[in-house]
Parts: structure tokens; C-alpha cells; sequence
């Protein structure tokens, strides 16, 4: 049924016209400027994408090379991984809209009438559905639960912001541990306090204030990630992951868990032959049945085959403007009829306001503060909790947010909590052109 589904429903949406994600006017730029040469101190040897330069996060090395080397990965990468590795690069950096156009490359094929046909009959079929907001339903129904389990598309930060929309309500519910595979679970990790060495994709600024949040309320991390897994079947890190959390339960027989993983690792049941994700293996070592809920089939982009045409007819149907569930009576359903999970929130469209996605709100919890550029040197902002920044040495604090992507006036866009930041104002080469307290009111 879902082969059916999905080989119908990209036919559909090639006739029905939908746009593309662009990529930014600064990111093309920024290409230009790496095609004349690359900056200086720049190792043109690495055959692997890095995020660092001499210990230190390094926020432009991704585009040094994936842009300004672009021959030599996509033949390294081939073209799929080189799009996957432009798309998180890009997400770190805070150019959302660019992230999807490389997720969702152009290449889409696409439909014919019969196909068109078959897709508005699975849309009129469709009735008597109801949506509830995904945050509450699930805070709802926590209280049954003693694990709830939580992806995520790794280059779409909006599925963090969504997660960390659960935290409060869930430690109201008894909820004390939040086990991320994100986290590093090597020796020399740090935990309790947010850094570059806590976890390579905690290092992506909304990542990083899940995480700051969980600690505020007093959520311990756990770090479930086999340490072995290059070396392991996907069966046998699954296994060793889910194995890490259960150790949880059985140190705290009163413990109730909150797992943040990556993709189909949380299912329930074999995604295809000898393969047992790591959700299912938890169920049989513990006994313990979780709470799984999927975020990356109704989601913009889409990750199952063609899912994002499906999404775009979903929302053309139903246009919900919060995370939602979908009920069909009092029962919750995935539109997608994938029986993998057992929720799935269905994610509106991003809107955005001078190139920048609104969730970046946080729920409310940030507000958007448009940052002036001292040179016209300027290319990337960041902005850093001044706290953190006392603290930790340079490179190795994680931004509140940042971004390149400029207004039509030439400001910068950021979404910041009340508080005290240090700015940091870079070129294209990453160098500093300036450094600027600010606070936020």
C-alpha cells in the first residue's frame, strides 16, 4: 500500500506545480567568493567533512570544502551524501531554507494524469479527521508511559525545537532523564554543561538550547551511542544503544526516560529483513513497551521515499498551523498508514521572516533582534551567552544562534532569549572583524 502511495503521490505533485526550496543569495555568494581562492590555513588534504580547525568549532570549514572543493567530494560522497553533508552544514549555520533545497534536490521526478487521479482519491477519502496540538496530546499521554522515544531528520532543527517544546511538561510528569544519541559517549565528554565536547550535533545552536533547557530544569543526559559502531552491524549498535538506556531503568527502578534519537532507529519493528532497530530491541530486553513517536515522515522534506509530496497534499488538505496528531475518532493515525511508531506529529510549514524560520522562536521563548553589521566585511554573526563565554575558550562555546543570511536593510536576523551575549562579527575567511556585548531585553 505504501509503494502505491508514494509512487503515486510524486507523479501528482510534479503536475500540481509546487516550488522548490532556493538556495540563499548569500550562500551562492559565498560560493563565488570560494571559486576565486580558498582562505588561508585551509587544509585542502582532509577527505572527510570537518567541523573543527585545531580543536575549535569552525562553523565555515564545511563550505570550504564541500563548496570550494566540490568536485572532490561529490566524488567522494557521491552525489546523495553530498547533498546530506550540504544540507547539515547548512543547518548548523542557520540557513534553514537552503538546508531543505539540498535535501530535497530538484531532480524529482514526476507525474502523470492517472497518478494525479489516484492521489486526489486517497485525499477525498480522508474524512472525518481531527487534529489536536502534538504537545499536549503527548504530555497527555505521557503519564502511561515510563519511556517515550523521539526522532529526528538530523539536518532539520525544527524537529529539537519541537522536542524541546516537551520538556517541562514531561518533568512535570516524572519524566528526569533525557538520553540523546547526539551525545558523546567517549571518555573526556561533557554532560553537565554544554560545549564542543558534549556531542558533534550539539554543536547546531537549537540542539544546543535543548539542551541547556533540559539541564535548567534538571534533566540528567545520558549518552546511549555505541562507541564501536563503525566497527558493528546496525543490528549490533542498535542493540548496544538500546542496552545503554535500559542500564537507566535498571539503576533507577523509579526512573522514566525521555530518548531523542536520529531517523527509524526509535521503530518498533524491523524496517527490513535481519535489521532490529534499536526501539524494537529495547522492547524485548526490557519488556517495557515505549512511546514512539515519529517526526520525520509529516515533516517538510520529508524522509520516507517521495514523503514529501504526500506531506505537501496533506497540508494542502488540512492546513494546520501548530505541530499536530491526527485522530480518526478518538484513535490517533499516521496519515501514512506507517505503523512503525506509534504517533506521529505532523509538522506545519516554515514560515519565515527575513530569511529565517519563525520556530526559531522557541515557542515563544526567544524574540527575534535584528543585529547591525560594523563592516561590509561581514559575513557570519554569532551570537554566545555571555556566561558560557567566561567560561569556556574561544571555539569551543556553542552559539545561542547564528546566521549569514542578511535582511534587504543589511541587518541580521537572530532569535535570542532575555539575557547578556557576546556577538562575534566574521568575513568570509572566518576571521573576526569585531566582538559586541549586547543585551537583551
Amino acid at each position: 500500500m505504501r509503494r502505491i502511495l508514494c509512487t503515486s503521490l510524486i507523479l501528482w505533485m510534479l503536475i500540481s506545480g509546487r516550488s522548490l526550496a532556493q538556495v540563499s543569495r548569500p550562500l551562492q555568494e559565498f560560493k563565488d567568493y570560494l571559486q576565486v581562492g580558498l582562505p588561508v590555513g585551509f587544509d585542502s588534504t582532509l577527505t572527510y567533512i570537518s567541523y573543527l580547525r585545531g580543536g575549535n568549532l569552525h562553523y565555515l570549514q564545511p563550505l570550504y570544502q564541500l563548496l570550494g572543493q566540490e568536485r572532490k567530494f561529490r566524488r567522494i560522497l557521491k552525489n546523495g551524501a553530498y547533498n546530506e553533508e550540504m544540507s547539515l552544514a547548512l543547518s548548523f549555520l542557520g540557513d534553514y531554507e537552503s538546508a531543505m533545497f539540498y535535501k530535497q534536490p530538484a531532480s524529482d521526478q514526476g507525474p502523470d494524469e492517472v497518478a494525479r487521479r489516484q492521489v486526489g482519491k486517497l485525499m477525498d477519502g480522508m474524512k472525518d479527521i481531527q487534529h489536536l496540538e502534538a504537545r499536549r496530546y503527548i504530555s497527555f499521554v505521557a503519564r502511561e508511559y515510563r519511556v517515550i522515544m523521539i526522532n529526528e531528520a538530523h539536518d532539520q532543527p525544527m524537529h529539537r525545537a519541537f522536542t524541546l517544546s516537551l520538556l517541562e511538561d514531561l518533568y512535570k510528569r516524572g519524566y528526569r532523564y533525557l538520553a540523546m544519541e547526539m551525545l558523546n559517549n567517549f571518555s573526556g565528554n561533557s554532560l553537565d554543561t554544554l560545549n564542543a565536547r558534549t556531542g558533534h550535533f550539539c554543536a547546531e545552536p537549537v540542539a544546543g538550547e535543548l539542551i541547556r533547557r533540559a539541564l535548567e530544569l534538571g534533566y540528567s543526559l545520558v549518552s546511549y551511542e555505541d562507541t564501536l559502531a563503525q566497527e558493528h552491524s546496525a543490528t549490533q549498535r542498535d542493540s548496544i544503544q538500546a542496552a545503554h538506556i535500559y542500564a537507566v531503568l535498571l539503576r533507577d527502578s523509579s526512573a522514566k526516560i525521555l530518548v531523542h534519537a536520529g531517523y527509524g532507529h526509535i521503530a518498533e519493528r524491523n524496517l527490513d529483513s535481519g535489521y532490529i532497530p534499536m526501539g524494537m530491541a529495547f522492547k524485548k530486553m526490557s519488556g517495557i513497551d515505549p512511546l514512539t513517536i515519529d517526526q520525520t515522515d509529516m515533516s517538510e522534506c520529508s524522509d520516507f521515499a517521495y514523503g514529501r509530496f504526500f506531506y505537501d497534499a496533506y497540508l494542502q488538505k488540512f492546513p494546520i498551523l501548530t505541530p499536530s496528531i491526527a485522530l480518526a475518532g478518538d484513535n490517533p493515525i499516521n496519515p501514512t498508514h506507517n505503523d512503525i511508531y506509534d504517533l506521529a506529529v505532523i509538522h506545519p510549514r516554515t514560515l519565515y521572516r527575513d530569511g529565517r524560520p519563525t520556530w526559531l522562536t522557541l515557542g515563544g521563548r526567544r524574540q527575534p533582534f535584528y543585529v547591525k553589521p560594523p563592516s561590509p566585511q561581514t559575513f557570519l554573526v554569532q551570537a554566545y551567552y555571555q556566561f558560557e563565554s567566561f567560561h569556556l575558550r574561544p571555539g569551543q562555546a556553542i552559539p545561542a544562534d547564528q546566521t549569514y543570511v542578511a535582511t534587504a536593510t543589511g541587518s541580521y536576523l537572530l532569535y535570542l532569549r532575555r539575557g547578556n551575549y557576546i556577538l562575534i562579527f566574521r568575513d568570509k575567511s572566518y576571521r573576526v572583524l569585531k566582538t559586541q556585548h549586547v543585551e537583551v531585553n
